[in-house]
């Protein structure tokens, strides 16, 4: 697993045995998927081909496991992220993570999980990652609920849910409704939001 484009690009990052991490495949569609989004929006990058990510400089990465997604978002030009991840030995990779693709200085982690973690979370964010564990029905709707709530979302804020490609996603999280959704393999990639 490794940093895929920006200033991290190639950097190796680890997970613990225990974390599901997002794969390269998946975290390239995902971020496409953002770029398209961004132009569709009249965002106009310099030069830089990965800079899409600039369009949402404020970033929260939920169930962080190693980081990869908000690392990623980072690397490619976000001003800030805050990663959530309630495992300590996860917390831990994911700091050595920052530190070492050198983007720690822009990023928060909260060792907590979300349903507690609400009071932390300085928003309104402009993209939000949410990769709840597959197994864990519980830990998608404790997400919805979490989102629901005040301050965290704005109308332009756009939600990127990772899930198993069987699973249903919601019809909307918060105030955004689901505008696309994609299968890869046995992954589902859910984006919410106003086009």
């Amino acid at each position: 697993m490794r940093v895929i484009a920006g200033t991290a690009h190639g950097r190796t990052l680890h997970a613990t045995p225990a974390t599901r991490p997002t794969a390269d495949l998946i975290k390239g569609a995902i971020f496409s998927m953002l770029e398209a989004l961004a132009y569709k929006r009249g965002f106009e990058p310099d030069e830089d081909a990965f800079a899409a990510a600039l369009a949402w400089p404020r970033v929260l990465d939920l169930f962080a496991g190693s980081g990869a997604l908000g690392i990623e978002a980072l690397s490619r030009g976000a001003r800030f992220a805050d990663l959530v991840e309630q495992d300590r030995a996860a917390a831990r990779v994911v700091e050595q993570n920052l530190v070492a693709t050198g983007v720690s200085d822009r990023a928060r982690i909260h060792v907590a999980p979300i349903h507690v973690v609400h009071g932390r979370l300085q928003g309104p964010f402009d993209v939000i990652f949410a990769d709840p564990p597959y197994a864990e029905a519980a830990a998608l709707q404790a997400t919805v609920e979490l989102l629901a709530r005040p301050g965290l979302l704005e109308p332009t804020s756009v939600v990127v849910f990772e899930q198993p490609a069987t699973a249903e996603p919601p019809d909307s999280v918060g105030s955004l409704p689901l505008t696309k959704t994609r299968r890869h393999g046995r992954t589902r990639i859910s984006l919410y939001g106003v086009h």
